[in-house]
This record gives C-alpha cells, structure tokens and sequence, in this order.
C-alpha cells in the first residue's frame, strides 16, 4: 500500500472528493484516509455522539484525549472492514434489515419509526445503517481469524474437557453380558457366539450356554450402572448402542466379553447417518444436464433390470474416488452434502434407487443402503470445548494480527476533528 502508485491515487481520490465537496458546498471535512478509503467529519460526529451516550448512560468521566482515541479506533475498524472485504467477507442488505428489524423490535418499533426517531434525535440513518454493517463485518471477520489462524491443539481440548467436566456422563445403562475367559485361547470361540447371536439365538441363552461370569444364571445383567462406573472397554462400547444392540466381541485381560444394552435412562444428542451410493456424471451448461439425466435414466433402468449397482458406478460415475469404491460415500450425516443431494437421500426408501437429481457438480442417482442412529455427545463436546479454547485464542491474537495489518496499511491524517473539548462529566 506504500507504493508511489498508490500515493498518487490516493491524492488524486482526495482530490476529486474535495472537489466534490466545494462544489456542493457541502461541509465535511476529510479526517483520515486509510488505503483507499476515507474518514470524514460527519461520521466521527456520528460515533462521538453514540460515544458521549454510553458514557452519560455510565456516569462516567470521559477521557481528555477521547477524540484522539476514537479516531484511532476508528481507522482500526475501517482497516479491519477493508481486509474483510478484501478477504470476501460481506455482509448482506438482507442482513443488515434483519438485525435492524431485530433492533427496532427490541425497542418497540418497527423500521420506519426507528428511522424517524432517529432522525428526530439528529442521527443520520445512513450513517446508522453502515455501523451495523460495519460491528458485522468486523464480527465475521473475527469468527474468520478465528477459524482460519487459530489452531487448538488435541492435548489443549482433552485437558479443557477434563478440568471442566465437560464429558461427565450422566446417561445410565442396563447391560447384560457374556464373558468368555482367557483371551488368548478363545477368540475363535466368542466369534463364534457373537455369529449365533447374529443369526437368531437370544442373548439370553448365549448367555446360560456360553458365559462364564458369576451372573451367567440371572442372564448376566449387571444392572443400572452409570458410564463413570462402567470398565474402560464396556464404557466406550455402550455409548454407541441402541436399546437391544449387541457389541463386537470385546477383548479386556480378564477375558472377551459380549455386551447387550437392555435399557438407557438420560439425554443423548443423536443424529441418522445414511450409507449412499451415488453415480455422478459431471454437466455444467444446460444442454450437458440433459443428456446427463437421459444417460442416468438409461443406467437406472439398467440397475433395476438387475445389473450391480456398484460395477454401473466404477464404469460409468464422474466421482473418481467414490467410484473405486463402487459409488461408496460410506456412511453420511446432517450437513455433509449439498441440500438438493441430502434431501434427496433423506426421503429415499432403502434400497430404491433414485430419479435423477441435479446438484451444483452434476446430476447423480443414489441408493441408500442403511440407515443408523449416531450418538454424537462426545463430538459436540469437544466441538463445544474447542471453540471455546480458539475463541480465547483469537481474542489474544486477533489484535496483534490487526496491529500488523495497520503497520502495512496506508494511513494519512489529513486533519484534526472539529469537536467540543471533553468534560469531566455528562451528568451535570
């Protein structure tokens, strides 16, 4: 920005706008110029105003150089919003009506009057609309910073969540069992009875042939236990289980264990996965997802003639890596797809094959092969512990970064600002 290029822009932009302003005679003097950008008169008496405001709504005494702080504030901001901007980070009309109707909401009005009463207190509604645009700029520009440059380190979140207790869980669970001792020896065998119980035998009587715990004959129920007083290799187990699902055999040294969750009592956070497959052929113009959906129809009508699915999808899907694995998008949750792409799968019964459906990439047919509850309690956890961490992060570094930014920035104090020398206080 300290290019003699941009020097001579810069003048020449202040230049015209001085120009400008003479010829409407218009009094609003340029205080700063910050890159190619410009703070005058007028929006500094606007941010004075709302400063001396908070201030006599605090009972408290201003600051003797508060019209130097608040310039210096504002550059800040405005350096902050161009970055943003620079970064493609805007905001909306759409979204500044909105936190505006929120505004107007909260102080029992709608639009126009907040517009009129703010105009009948001598504030600008212009100047208004671009500060609540600009606080949310400067918002999304942090959560930027913050999910871009900050990174938490795994050990940082496991000891949050422990000091806090974030992953206390407080769910209790009904088990039965089957142990079957030494490990070493009898892999084989308790394969083999988690296969019977796979094919029909009930976990009861897996448990009176098989098991060899002291509660074999009460049908190895170990009764309500909470996850803190279950052992390492059940407590993990357990927290993915349905009422009525059976684990994989379990390998502790005490022996293999075949666990059953008969009952649950607390609150899980759980979504539906979905296992898809899909085949994709790729079309951007109008006329290539034409023939895009009759080539898809064509291959459709072949699936449901009864050729595979999966060999259709290595042949023929534009989706090089999901093709090589037969089409496989394994398994998918809430938020993973595109929405055309996720609400299609969301109403499709398993096993039917799709209509075509056009997404941003193409248009695709899917089949759903499964459907599974996810207990997600633990991710959401860490999730929420991360963000808290990255957030305390940010807020230590965010202001270095934007220090750094402004020593790369051009800055230019054109002049001082007209203003009323501070008081000791507002509420004389």
């Amino acid at each position: 920005m300290n290019s003699i290029s941009n020097k001579i822009a810069i003048s020449a932009l202040l230049a015209f706008m001085l120009a400008v302003n003479t010829a409407m005679a218009v009094v609003d003097r340029v205080l700063v110029i910050v890159n190619e950008d410009v703070i005058t008169q007028s929006e500094f008496d606007y941010r004075l105003a709302t400063v001396m405001e908070e201030f006599k709504s605090g009972d408290r005494a201003l600051p003797d150089d508060l019209n130097k702080q608040l310039l210096e504030s504002m550059v800040r901001d405005r350096m902050q919003v161009q970055e943003a901007n620079r970064r493609g980070i805007t905001i909306s009309d759409q979204e500044v009506d909105g936190t505006m109707e929120r505004f107007a909401s909260q102080q029992n009005a709608n639009l126009e009057q907040l517009k009129a009463q703010l105009e009948e207190s001598g504030q600008p509604f212009r100047l208004f609309r671009e500060s609540i645009r600009d606080s949310m700029t400067i918002s999304r520009f942090t959560d930027y910073y913050a999910r871009t440059r900050v990174v938490v380190p795994d050990y940082e979140i496991d000891g949050f969540i422990e000091a806090n207790n974030l992953d206390e869980d407080t769910s209790e669970y009904q088990i039965a069992h089957v142990l079957i001792k030494d490990p070493d020896l009898n892999e084989a065998l308790a394969q083999r009875v988690r296969n019977e119980i796979e094919e029909g035998m009930s976990f009861q009587q897996a448990v009176l042939t098989y098991s060899e715990a002291t509660d074999a004959q009460e049908g190895g129920v170990i009764g309500w236990r909470r996850a803190a007083q279950l052992p390492d290799v059940y407590r993990e187990a357990v927290k993915q289980l349905q009422v009525g699902d059976v684990t994989p055999v379990l390998k502790s040294p005490n022996g293999l264990h075949i666990l059953k969750l008969l009952d649950l009592k607390g609150d899980r956070t759980e979504i539906i996965q979905s296992n898809v497959r899909h085949i994709l052929i790729s079309a951007e113009s109008r006329v290539a997802r034409s023939q895009a959906v009759k080539k898809l129809f064509k291959l459709r009508q072949r699936i449901l003639d009864g050729e595979d699915f999966e060999s259709i999808a290595r042949i023929y899907s534009d989706d090089s890596v999901s093709a090589a694995n037969g089409g496989s998008l394994d398994w998918v949750s809430p938020g993973d797809m595109v929405p055309q792409f996720e609400q299609a799968f969301e109403k499709l019964p398993l096993g039917e094959v799709s209509q075509p459906v056009e997404t941003q990439f193409g248009v695709h047919i899917l089949v759903v092969e499964d459907r599974r509850k996810k207990n997600i309690t633990d991710q959401l956890i860490r999730a929420r512990a991360e963000n808290i961490l990255r957030r305390q992060r940010a807020e230590r570094e965010f202001q270095q970064w934007v220090r750094e930014l402004l020593e790369g920035a051009y800055v230019e104090h054109i002049a001082e600002p007209v203003a009323p020398a501070p008081g000791a206080s507002l509420t004389s």
